[in-house]
This record gives C-alpha cells, structure tokens and sequence, in this order.
C-alpha cells in the first residue's frame, strides 16, 4: 500500500504533463540535469489542494513507523525507509511536455529514472518490497495488514473530492491551450516547429507521436531527439509556456472561487494528512 501511493503520485506527477494520447517511456537516469528556473517557477493554484512529493514522503515516513509498530506485535520486522523531505515542489516538471533543453538533447521524449522522484528511494523501496515473502507481504498489504492500516490512521474519515479535483486539472490543462493569450502562442509554435522541418499540431502531439512508442525498452532514436530539441526550443522562442502556464492560473483560481466549499474540504485533507505524519514522526525522535 505505502509503494503503491508513492507509485500512483509519480504516475500523477509524471501524467499532469501527459494528456496527450500515448504513455510516457522511462529510460536511463537523471544525471547533472537540475531542474531549470522556468521548471521550478510553475506552481499551481490547484497545487495546494494535493500532497507534493515532499508531503507524500512525510506521509510514507510515518506510515512506515505505524507499520514497523504493528509488524512487530505481530513477530515481524519492517525496515524503514528515509525518504528525504526537503525536496522543491516540481511536479509540473512536464506538465506542458519537455520544456528543459538538456534533458531534450539527451532523452527526447522519454522519461529518465528519477526525473521526478529520486531514484534511490524508489530502489530502496522495491528492495524491501523484493524481500518480503509471502507471509510477510499478507501481514503488511494483506486485509487487515499493517501498512494499510497504517494508511487509514493517517487519513480523514471523509473523502474529499478527488474526482472533481482530476476533472477540473484536466480542463484546465485543456481548456487553456484554446485561451486568447495561449493560441497565438501555439500558432506560432506550430509554425516554428514547420520551419523546423516537422509537422504537429501541439506539443502534446509532437510527444505522443506512435514513433516513439514502438518499443518501450529502446532509448530515444535521433529523429525523436530532434524533434524533442525543436520542440523545446519553439516553446522558448514563442513564449508558449509562460502564456500556457499563466492561463492555467487564471482558470484555476476561477475554479477554486466556484466551488469553495469542495477546495476547503480538500486543502483540510492535506493539512490533516501532514500533520498527523508529523505528529507521528515527532514522537519516534523523542
């Protein structure tokens, strides 16, 4: 259960910048590529209504004690996993598509390991999970076990609306690329990437292209990289981004303004999440 919530994050992280049809490939690892200034300016208004990966960490962390605890009455041992909570908040990494020149150059399209989670953590996790036998991984994961026990202390009782939240970042995302400031930028992005020599509608188009998904297991071929490379550079060039991202912040800060009572309920969510984590956390280190 802990694995599976830090996976379905990174699958959330990872798919804000993936709406277009067609699955992001993960390949090689992130090395020297710190993210970029424009990178790690995009922050959300809806970005307060979910836990970032540094709040799912802390999260996780206290959710591994409350499994050791009950692993232990029950004869078992459960290692812990120090999983770092001062990361920045980039989870809009690729929610426009491949912005960072760089990682365009020597990635295309794919998705290096680590790009939006550390990859250590991920490893030391599939390690300990590796580990388990089956007796270990029913008392844990199983009905009843330890971690999904662990995950229900920590949460509300009530469920905010996390079906509204998708739906609405969804549109978001979508509705903006048609907004007054964003479709002469995208017009012009078009007509660059033409200069280029490569014909797309959109950058999501241009990333889902089927010749890129061929075979999930291969690295970036050089026509993918290029159009990748060209990709980016059009965005720098028409200001693409910037107008996309500042849309994105007027529409949804109109959202929040239309249903306050469902944002309150959810921003309450988080809070409550943390705080129990931290709670949690502050009596070990006692």
């Amino acid at each position: 259960m802990l694995r599976r919530s830090l996976r379905l994050l990174a699958a959330t992280l990872l798919l804000a910048g993936c709406a277009a049809p067609g699955s992001p490939k993960s390949s090689g690892t992130v090395e020297n590529f710190p993210p970029t200034a424009e990178v790690q300016s995009l922050h959300l208004p809806f970005d307060a209504y979910t836990l970032s990966l540094a709040e799912m960490y802390t999260v996780a962390n206290a959710q591994d004690w409350l499994t050791r605890d009950c692993m232990v009455t029950r004869h078992y041992d459960w290692k812990i996993i120090d999983r770092p909570t001062n990361l920045k908040d980039l989870r809009n990494r690729r929610r426009y598509g491949v912005i960072e020149p760089d990682i365009a150059q020597r990635y295309g399209y794919h998705v290096p390991a680590g790009l939006l989670t550390p990859l250590a953590v991920d490893q030391t996790s599939d390690r300990r999970d590796n580990s388990l036998n089956e007796t270990q991984k029913e008392v844990a994961y199983g009905d009843g076990g330890c971690a999904r026990a662990a995950v229900a202390q920590l949460r509300l009782p009530e469920s905010p609306d996390l079906a509204l939240l998708g739906r609405l970042d969804h549109e978001s995302l979508d509705h903006a690329q048609t907004d007054s400031g964003v479709a002469p930028a995208m017009r012009s992005w078009r007509d660059c990437i033409r200069q280029m020599g490569f014909e797309y509608q959109s950058p999501f188009a241009a990333m889902s292209d089927p010749a890129w998904w061929a075979d999930d297991t291969a690295p970036a071929s050089s026509r993918e990289i290029a159009v990748a490379v060209a990709d980016v550079s059009c965005k720098e060039r028409t200001g693409l981004v910037a107008a996309w991202y500042a849309a994105e912040v007027r529409i949804q800060e109109a959202a929040i303004k239309k249903y306050p009572a469902k944002f309150d309920q959810l921003r309450a969510a988080v809070l409550n999440e943390v705080a129990g984590a931290n709670a949690v956390l502050a009596q070990k280190d006692r």
